[in-house]
C-alpha cells in the first residue's frame, strides 16, 4: 500500500526511541503521488511528524517526569532508574516541543467556547457526557501568585555590577468545581478543573469560561464565584458568569475584621479578639446586614477624643469595603446551601501549580515557564493524552 502511494519508493530503516529502547523497523520513503511532497507513510501511520525520532510514550513518560521532578536534572536521574536512556537537555527539548502543541491545543479550546457554532458544539457534547450525572452546582474560584523568572539583565557579569537579573511577575490561577448538590462530606466533589496565565485578567476570564463551559457550565443548577475583594476578579464574574451567585471570601473578610478590630483596640490583642470573634460568628451565620449596621453605628459615634489614631480613618475604609461587598457576605446561605464560605482550595491549587516553579536556583525563562506549565494543566485537566492525538 505505502510503496503504491509513492514514486521512487524505495525501502529504509525508521529507528524510533522508545521506553524500551531504540527499535528499528523498515519503512517505505518517496515523494506522494498526489501531493509531490517527499513522505514516509508509517511517520504518519504513527503519528509521527517528519523530523520526530522519539515515541509518543517515550515523550509522554518524560514530560511527565519533567513537570513532577523538581528539576530537569532529576528527571533525568528518574528516567535513567527506569532504564531510559536521556539528559536534561534532551527531556527539556521534549518539554518545549510538546509544551508550545499544549498551549496551542488550550487555546484552540478557548477560542472554540467564543465561536457561535463551536460554543453550541462545546455545549451539545457537555450535555451528552452529563447527562446521567447526579445534580451540581459550579463553583468558580480565583487567586494569583508571583513567579520567578530571569530578568532583563540575566547573565549579566560580574555578580558585582548592577542589574535586573531577577523579574517576578504574576500567575492568575482558577478553578472550576462540580458539587452535588445531594451529598455532602469528602465525596461530593465530581470533577475539578484548573487554568492559569501570566496574562490579563481579560485572559484568565476567557481560560474560565471555557473550562467552565466544556465542565457543565450550562448544565449546572445554579454558579457560585467566590474569591477575595480584588475588582477586576468581579468584573470576570460579570462578563462570563452573569447570574452567579458571588460571595466574598470569609477569610478574607476576617483579615478585614481583625485588621479593625487591632486599630480600635490600640493592638491589644485580647480586646480586640473579644471585640471580633462574636463580630465573625454573626457574620458566618446570620449575613453581612448585621455587620453594616454594627459599622454605621460606630461610624457615628466616632466624634470624641477616644478616636484618634486613625481609628475613624480605618473604620470609614473598613465600612465602605463591606458596603461595597454587601451583596456578597451571605454566608448564612452558603453554609445551608453547602457550598464553600472560603477559597482555601484556590489557596492550595496555586502552591501546588506554583511548586515547581520555586525550587532553590531555578529562575525559569518565560517561554519554558509557560511551556511546562501547560503539560501541568493538561495532567491535571485531564488532556494528557490529547497531546499525542491526531499530532503528526
Amino acid at each position: 500500500m505505502d510503496k503504491k502511494r509513492l514514486r521512487k519508493a524505495r525501502l529504509q530503516k525508521l529507528t524510533i526511541k522508545t521506553t524500551s529502547g531504540y527499535i528499528t523497523v523498515p519503512a517505505y520513503y518517496g515523494q506522494d503521488r498526489k501531493t509531490g511532497q517527499w513522505v514516509m507513510p508509517m511517520r504518519e501511520r504513527l503519528g509521527m511528524h517528519e523530523h520526530q525520532a522519539m515515541s509518543h510514550g517515550l515523550e509522554s513518560q518524560l514530560c511527565y517526569l519533567a513537570a513532577n521532578a523538581k528539576s530537569y536534572e532529576k528527571a533525568a536521574e528518574m528516567a535513567g532508574r527506569q532504564g531510559i536512556d536521556t539528559d536534561n537537555n534532551q527531556i527539556q527539548r521534549v518539554v518545549q516541543r510538546v509544551g508550545e502543541r499544549a498551549q496551542a491545543q488550550a487555546a484552540k479550546r478557548v477560542e472554540a467556547a467564543f465561536g457561535l457554532k463551536t460554543n453550541k458544539d462545546i455545549r451539545r457534547q457537555a450535555a451528552l457526557e452529563l447527562k446521567d450525572t447526579e445534580p451540581f452546582v459550579m463553583v468558580v474560584m480565583t487567586d494569583g501568585t508571583m513567579l520567578r523568572s530571569r530578568g532583563k539583565d540575566w547573565g549579566l557579569a560580574p555578580a558585582s555590577a548592577p542589574g535586573e537579573r531577577v523579574a517576578w511577575h504574576e500567575l492568575k490561577a482558577g478553578l472550576v468545581l462540580r458539587l452535588s448538590v445531594e451529598r455532602t462530606g469528602p465525596g461530593r466533589e465530581l470533577a475539578r478543573h484548573y487554568v492559569a496565565t501570566d496574562g490579563d485578567s481579560a485572559e484568565l476570564g476567557r481560560l474560565l469560561y471555557a473550562e467552565a463551559l466544556r465542565g457543565g457550565l450550562e448544565q449546572a443548577d445554579w454558579v457560585y464565584f467566590i474569591a477575595d475583594g480584588a475588582a477586576w476578579i468581579w468584573n470576570v464574574a460579570e462578563e462570563h458568569f452573569p447570574g452567579s451567585v458571588q460571595a466574598l471570601d470569609f477569610y478574607h473578610a476576617s483579615e478585614h475584621l481583625w485588621a479593625l478590630a487591632r486599630v480600635l483596640h490600640d493592638d491589644n490583642e485580647e480586646e480586640a479578639r473579644r471585640w471580633v470573634e462574636p463580630v465573625l460568628s454573626s457574620l458566618k451565620h446570620s449575613g453581612g446586614q448585621a455587620l453594616l449596621t454594627l459599622l454605621d453605628d460606630l461610624g457615628k459615634t466616632a466624634t470624641d477624643g477616644k478616636w484618634g489614631g486613625g481609628k475613624r480613618e480605618a473604620l470609614a475604609r473598613e465600612a465602605a469595603y463591606f458596603a461595597k461587598h454587601a451583596s456578597r457576605l451571605d454566608y448564612h446561605e452558603a453554609r445551608e446551601k453547602g457550598v464553600p464560605l472560603g477559597s482555601g482550595s484556590m489557596e492550595s491549587a496555586c502552591k501546588q501549580l506554583q511548586g515547581r516553579f520555586k525550587c532553590a536556583g531555578q529562575f525559569w525563562s518565560i517561554s519554558g515557564e509557560q511551556n511546562l506549565m501547560a503539560l501541568e494543566l493538561a495532567w491535571r485537566n485531564g488532556d494528557w493524552y490529547k497531546l499525542w492525538a491526531n499530532c503528526a
